[in-house]
């Protein structure tokens, strides 16, 4: 995910900085297999995930911010 770390759990997570822990972005669950991502500065994008998706929060994150490598995943649970 361009190298940030998502963070989070339970249909909340933030994207960070991996070098300053600063936040990036926020994606959130909107409880109906819709999910919001937005940066700080007010981009914002809806996503609709396939079902077949195990992780859909990484799969935001990997929409919304295209990546080279993976970045690290951390959180108190999978979504």
């Amino acid at each position: 995910m361009g190298g940030y770390v998502l963070k989070g759990g339970t249909g909340v997570y933030m994207l960070l900085d991996p070098e300053t822990g600063d936040p990036r972005a926020t994606i959130i669950s909107q409880g109906n297999g819709t999910w919001r991502a937005r940066t700080l500065d007010g981009e914002a994008k809806t996503y609709q995930p396939p079902d077949e998706i195990e992780r859909p929060a990484v799969w935001v994150a990997e929409q919304f911010v295209p990546a080279a490598e993976p970045a690290a995943e951390e959180g108190t649970d999978a979504e």
